[in-house]
């Protein structure tokens, strides 16, 4: 679910493939940065997975937040890093 209905967004992420214990491929990454800075510009991301009617899209910027929560494997810390890059670079 990618609704939109605050002012901010909160992502938790718990794996790409397995729950809690993976570690998420470098396309999934750069697919949650563009997300992530199209939630931030105050729109709504390209293919987003939406349950509501309302289309979410505002010209008001939004803060974003994402929590790792595929720490089973350690793979939360290197995930956020590599998920950080993408943002400033995409």
């Amino acid at each position: 679910m990618e609704d939109v209905t605050s002012d901010f967004v909160y992502v938790r992420l718990h794996g790409d493939e397995k729950l809690y214990a993976s570690g998420y491929a470098d396309e999934a990454l750069k697919l949650w940065a563009r997300k992530m800075k199209a939630w931030a510009r105050g729109s709504v991301p390209k293919g987003s997975k939406l349950v509501g009617p309302g289309k979410g899209a505002t010209s008001k910027r939004r803060d974003v937040y994402v929590y790792f929560d595929n720490d089973v494997k350690v793979h939360a810390p290197f995930d956020a890093m590599k998920l950080a890059g993408y943002v400033i670079k995409l």
